[in-house]
């Protein structure tokens, strides 16, 4: 590569660069101005250099000035020069100062660029950060769920695994029922993998999980100070960032009643509008929803709008439980122990003894409790091999719940507690007809901290 000249460099700076650009000293005494920059000043190179950004400005070329504010600052500064040069339009300056070894200005760089390119530049940092944002929702998404497989032994788990191959390629709604820990987000997964969207984005949202003020800024986004506290830029929501792809409304029984008519109408006109936004939005969007409640019975309370409900259940699958499903638990629990291994290279494995408890055991947790379960015997098995007795946790509440009397085993009051508060609470969603929402309401505590608890005891 042959070598430049600093003429040759200025040259090209001066005659093909297509903004203006200003080198001043640091008193603010123009050194350098290139040909653009002198032109949309309706001034001349040659009378240009040497003036002082101070002359310029009252001589009326434009207002405010950047070069000055990055010489007291000693720091970049950006602003607006309004009545720019002879167009009199705003414009954007950057100012850049350049420091000597003792933190002195020497010069300021200043760039300045045309309201309407600045504006282009933006709309083009905003579409990459939307993308990056798309990105990184999927991927977190696609980490919690690397290790998760749909195993269908079971007579009614391929008769629902064959249900889900027909209506994976179509675009159609669909709704996933099933009790909690069933494995709903799984199969929402699996439709969306073997679908034509396949390769563009899968974003999962919890419905129950987001309180009621942030959950349609959530899914729809928000416009620059759409109300406070909201971010300077606005945010795009979830809606948009699956675009071409599918959106998981999982806890879809929970969503609010205005929610739902605004899911509606963006499921009828295919576009969505941010919040304080005006203007309409088209989007591309699989939704498939799920949910352990009724939604039939919160049609009839109505708790959910019967319109959407149709709308969105143009297919139901629904997923048994996993005491229907006995054939699938051993090979469950291999597929729960066999990540584990791997993760932290050991080699443990389950006795035969464990193996006929587990089949025994009748999971109100579902996949989930039994997720959960072989992990906790893995964390504190000392040997190689895994000894699996059901939890007393079941038989505590029962006593209480049922009997009105105290367990016979004795067991630390802060787990005692924790085992009771939960099997409460469970027990107040299941006479609700699964609504957390409904469950939160008669407890006194808001949904989403309610939905905290029942994750915390999953995990722990």
């Amino acid at each position: 590569m042959r070598e430049y000249t600093a003429e040759e460099i200025l040259e090209a700076l001066n005659t093909h660069y297509d903004e203006s650009i200003f080198i001043t000293d640091n008193e603010g005494w123009i050194i350098y101005v290139n040909k653009l920059g002198a032109e949309r000043l309706g001034s001349s190179r040659e009378y240009l250099m040497g003036k002082n950004v101070r002359e310029l400005m009252k001589e009326g070329m434009y207002v405010n000035s950047t070069v000055l504010t990055a010489i007291e600052t000693k720091k970049p500064f950006t602003g607006h020069l309004a009545n720019f040069g002879n167009n009199k339009k705003d414009t954007v300056s950057h100012s850049v100062p350049v420091l000597d070894e003792a933190g002195n200005v020497v010069m300021v760089v200043t760039n300045n660029m045309s309201k309407e390119r600045s504006e282009e530049w933006e709309a083009i940092m905003k579409k990459e950060l939307d993308t990056q944002a798309r990105m990184q929702r999927e991927l977190d998404y696609l980490r919690d769920n690397a290790s998760r497989q749909i195993v269908s032994y079971s007579p009614a788990m391929k008769t629902v695994v064959k249900q889900a191959k027909i209506i994976a390629p179509t675009d159609s709604s669909v709704v996933i029922l099933g009790e909690s820990g069933t494995g709903k987000d799984v199969f929402a997964n699996y439709l969306h993998s073997n679908s034509n969207r396949s390769k563009k984005a899968f974003i999962s949202v919890n419905c129950a999980a987001i309180p009621e003020n942030l959950l349609e800024s959530e899914l729809f986004g928000y416009e620059k100070g759409a109300f406070t506290g909201a971010l300077a830029k606005g945010k795009i929501g979830l809606f948009e960032a699956a675009e071409g792809g599918t959106i998981f409304l999982d806890e879809i029984g929970d969503m609010p009643l205005p929610l739902q008519s605004k899911l509606l109408r963006t499921l009828e006109n295919k576009e969505i509008r941010r919040v304080g936004g005006v203007d309409s939005i088209p989007i591309d969007v699989r939704i498939i929803c799920a949910t352990n409640a009724n939604l039939l019975k919160l049609v009839k309370e109505r708790k959910f709008r019967e319109d959407l409900y149709y709308r969105l259940s143009v297919f139901e699958i629904k997923l048994p439980p996993l005491r229907e499903r006995v054939e699938d638990i051993i090979p469950l629990a291999d597929l729960f122990l066999q990540d584990l291994n791997e993760k932290y290279n050991e080699k443990k494995r389950f006795s035969e003894l464990s193996k006929k408890t587990m089949l025994e055991h009748t999971w109100p947790g579902n996949i989930r409790e039994l997720r959960n379960v072989i992990e906790r015997l893995f964390v504190i098995s000392p040997g190689s091999e895994l000894i699996f007795t059901p939890t007393p946790t079941a038989n505590y509440s029962n006593d209480i719940l049922k009997n009105n009397t105290m367990p016979s085993d004795i067991v630390p009051l802060k787990q005692y507690t924790e085992q009771m508060e939960e099997k409460y609470i469970e027990h107040v969603i299941d006479l609700n007809g699964g609504s957390v929402a409904k469950a939160a309401e008669i407890l006194g505590v808001h949904r989403s901290a309610l939905y905290r608890k029942l994750q915390k005891n999953v995990h722990k």
